[in-house]
């Protein structure tokens, strides 16, 4: 069964990517420069969780582009953790249209991962950044019934509009400075909880020489583990 998702996983990505299943890692992500997708071994993983973390991180095999994205975070300064937040929401939206069959599983599989306190065991609330409350909701949609005030309905309304990394930018833009204000009136940072509710691990590429060869995971688990 885990080589059959394996072999899904690089036919969806329409390329030759490397997945690995790791004990060691607490969520999904990829690898942008090793172009290595690597999977969480759960506690209790179902098949629609598999699959909906397996589409997320093909999809940004798919449309988030290396040297779009370093020029994102070092050259326009943009945080990374606003910009992954735009760039899950866009390239969930692109999975979907582009293989319709697996929307269930991700309907199904963030219900479930909710219920499991994978987004942790409060209900989202407007303490709450908004950031977080709109990477929710992008995720979950409106079943999640996440809060949002009529003051933020523009930043719900931007990032579902994204469809270009142009887009991300231009929307993580403004959700940066709609928070460094907002975090300015109370005299405060980006905190330690900034970015918490995020699924994936983000979309590297400052690894090693060494990391990128092994993929920067555990790997003695790979064949034999299926999540």
């Amino acid at each position: 069964m885990v080589k059959n998702k394996d072999i899904l996983a690089k036919l969806l990505a329409t390329e030759n990517i490397t997945v690995r299943r790791s004990v060691k890692a607490e969520t999904a992500s990829f690898d942008l420069v090793s172009r290595v997708l690597v999977l969480p071994i759960l506690k209790i993983t179902s098949g629609d969780i598999a699959d909906m973390m397996t589409g997320h991180e093909v999809g940004h095999a798919l449309w988030t582009i290396l040297s779009e994205w370093k020029k994102a975070l070092e050259e326009e300064n943009i945080h990374r953790q606003i910009l992954n937040i735009v760039e899950d929401a866009r390239i969930e939206k692109k999975i979907k249209r582009k293989y319709p069959g697996i929307v269930k599983s991700f309907i199904t599989g963030y219900k479930e991962l909710a219920a499991d306190g994978f987004f942790g065991r409060d209900a989202p609330d407007m303490r709450m950044p908004l950031v977080d409350r709109i990477n929710l909701h992008a995720k979950m949609g409106w079943t999640g019934n996440i809060p949002f005030s009529e003051d933020e309905q523009w930043a719900v309304d931007a990032v579902a509009g994204v469809e270009s990394f142009a887009d991300v930018k231009r929307v993580s833009k403004m959700l940066q400075m709609d928070y460094v204000e907002s975090q300015q009136a109370m005299d405060h940072d980006f905190g330690e909880d900034f970015g918490s509710s995020r699924m994936d691990g983000g979309e590297e590429y400052d690894i090693s020489e060494s990391e990128a060869e092994s993929g920067g995971e555990d790997t003695s688990e790979t064949t034999t583990r299926e999540s």
